[in-house]
């Protein structure tokens, strides 16, 4: 009797897990999934630059393959360069506030972007970051590449679930 019972929770336990992970919360190509503010001079709605996924992958893409604080091995990340998101803004200034879903807010000094090839991750290992995988867009430092980058203050400007950049002197 209690294996039948055992049988049963491990039956529901494992298909609402199975159904939960096919359910992924991808957006929507024309969705906003990015929204950039602050001292930028191009702009699409109402003073902002608002961005779907579509837009970020027309942008080019760059590959960074690291490893990170919160994964195990080498990780392939793939999306655009932040600085190219910030140029595409026609931003200037010397920081970008990084905001995420859940309101974590980290700012990122401009000499970052302009020394070191820092992603928005749109995928990893060639899927699609997820927001129960960090996504849909997570920032990217490549730790790898440049070990000076191991540091907490880089890890905690490797923001998940990015909503927003607010650009600033």
């Amino acid at each position: 009797m209690l294996q039948r019972i055992f049988s049963t929770l491990f039956f529901l336990f494992t298909y609402s897990l199975a159904h939960s992970q096919t359910s992924i919360e991808l957006p929507s190509a024309n969705k906003v999934i990015l929204t950039v503010t602050g001292n930028i001079k191009h702009t699409n709605q109402q003073g902002t630059l608002q961005l779907s996924i579509t837009q970020l992958k027309a942008l080019p893409q760059k590959t960074i393959n690291t490893t990170t604080y919160w994964t195990d091995g080498l990780i392939e990340f793939k999306g655009p360069l932040l600085r190219d998101v910030i140029a595409l803004a026609e931003g200037t200034g010397r920081s970008i506030k990084a905001i995420a879903s859940n309101e974590y807010l980290i700012e990122i000094p401009f000499v970052d972007i302009e020394t070191y090839n820092v992603i928005l991750a749109l995928e990893q290992d060639g899927e699609a970051l997820t927001m129960r995988t960090k996504g849909p867009i997570w920032i990217i430092y490549p730790w790898s590449d440049h070990k000076v980058l191991e540091k907490p203050k880089y890890y905690a400007r490797s923001i998940w679930q990015l909503e927003a950049l607010d650009i600033s002197e």
